[in-house]
């Protein structure tokens, strides 16, 4: 099925499946405040609001969290390997 995508500046986009949406969404060509309906429909629903992207915004809104901690194990692991070298 294919989606009709509309950002805020009225530019609409069609999008051949929800697997491209997903995608689109994913990499952040389309916000949460963009629009998006389903070719069989006349109703607009907010690309956040999808349940089919639900996911995506959860995996999306803890990627800094995520890196963070991993950057802080990094400078901890470079620090011990530091110390045991100095000795």
């Amino acid at each position: 099925m294919r989606y009709h995508v509309r950002d805020a500046s009225g530019r609409e986009l069609v999008v051949p499946s929800l697997a491209d949406l997903h995608a689109l969404y994913a990499h952040g060509f389309l916000g949460d405040d963009d629009l998006v309906r389903a070719e069989t429909s006349d109703r607009w629903t907010r690309a956040g609001a999808m349940h089919a992207l639900q996911g995506v915004r959860e995996t999306r809104a803890e990627s800094p969290r995520k890196v963070a901690l991993l950057l802080a194990a990094l400078v901890v692991i470079a620090t011990a390997i530091g110390i045991l070298l100095s000795r």
